[in-house]
């Protein structure tokens, strides 16, 4: 099953309640995703395709008409953000947070009120948690999955920074 992002991305977690036991092929970007399955390199795909608070994921919506694909199955899931940073970082040290641009806008609200804090886009909300594992910097957290925390050693500064809690994404799952 092709996914975007990396281990603990929200499209791995939809596959993991769709499959039992799924061999998972990381994709960087959601148009691997369409290629793996168009190719035969992998059966299915998983790609969020809208959400609750933050509507449609645009570029998901724009690949659809490239490819030729069916959508076998699909998921609705709770998606619910954290703050990571790393062990021994305070809130009041951050000045960057890391996310896909979809979680970003899920947590506006907290970026209104933190104007001092930039938030920066990657490819979603696991590779933003490993960023921040990885990086030199005390000063940068990123909006992920509680799970990305146990999986990148990080500590959640806050889990109350979403615009609301009835925040739900859509996944797809397509096949050739």
């Amino acid at each position: 099953v092709a996914c975007q992002g990396t281990d603990g991305a929200y499209s791995q977690l939809a596959c993991d309640k769709l499959f039992s036991l799924p061999e998972i092929m990381y994709c960087r970007h959601f148009e691997g995703v369409f290629q793996a399955v168009e190719s035969g390199l992998c059966r299915y795909g998983i790609l969020p395709i809208e959400n609750s608070m933050y509507g449609s994921v645009r570029a998901v919506y724009d690949l659809m008409k490239d490819y030729r694909f069916h959508i076998a199955r699909s998921v609705r899931m709770c998606v619910s953000h954290t703050l990571l940073a790393k062990p021994g970082v305070d809130f009041s040290q951050i000045r960057e947070i890391y996310s896909h641009e979809q979680a970003l806008g899920q947590c506006s609200e907290f970026f209104r009120t933190h104007k001092e804090i930039k938030a920066s886009v990657c490819e979603n909300t696991a590779i933003a948690a490993q960023l921040v594992s990885q990086s030199d910097r005390n000063d940068v957290a990123a909006l992920s999955s509680k799970h990305c925390a146990e999986l990148y050693g990080l500590n959640i500064l806050s889990d109350t920074v979403q615009n609301s809690d009835n925040n739900y994404t859509r996944f797809i799952c397509i096949a050739k």
